[in-house]
């Protein structure tokens, strides 16, 4: 005895299993899209920028002081302003706009830090960090 592919013992879904289904996925959108209208897109985040600058200032893996001249066309990507400030061993080095005063309001500023190595000289590589902060 064979059965046809189409076949009336098939699981079927009722109509209304269906169209609770779909008013169940809708309205998770629409929760969704609620939450995402809340979220501010004008404030600032330092963390794809300070990955950006990251990469154009490294050699494999290592942080160049004498390769923040790159940082420019970095900065000049994102929305806003920007200033990098790579420290090692009591020495700082930076690179674009300088920071505003405190007055500015904090949420119009973000700030990323990272720990990197630093080429000091050929073969000598020390301990340091990279700091980026970003504002409106």
């Amino acid at each position: 005895m064979s059965r046809s592919f189409w076949s009336r013992e098939r699981a079927f879904a009722e109509p209304t299993v269906a169209l609770a289904a779909v008013l169940a996925l809708s309205l998770g959108v629409a929760a969704y899209t609620v939450v995402l209208g809340g979220v501010d897109e004008r404030e600032p985040t330092a963390e794809p920028t300070l990955e950006r600058v990251h990469d154009a200032i490294s050699v494999g893996g290592v942080a160049d002081p004498g390769r923040l001249d790159r940082v420019r066309s970095v900065i000049a990507g994102t929305d806003g302003n920007a200033s990098v400030t790579l420290t090692v061993a009591g020495r700082h080095w930076r690179a674009g706009d300088a920071v505003p005063k405190s007055s500015a309001p904090a949420s119009t500023r973000a700030t990323a830090t990272h720990r990197v190595g630093v080429a000091l000289a050929p073969g000598r590589v020390r301990p340091g960090r990279l700091r980026v902060t970003v504002w409106q």
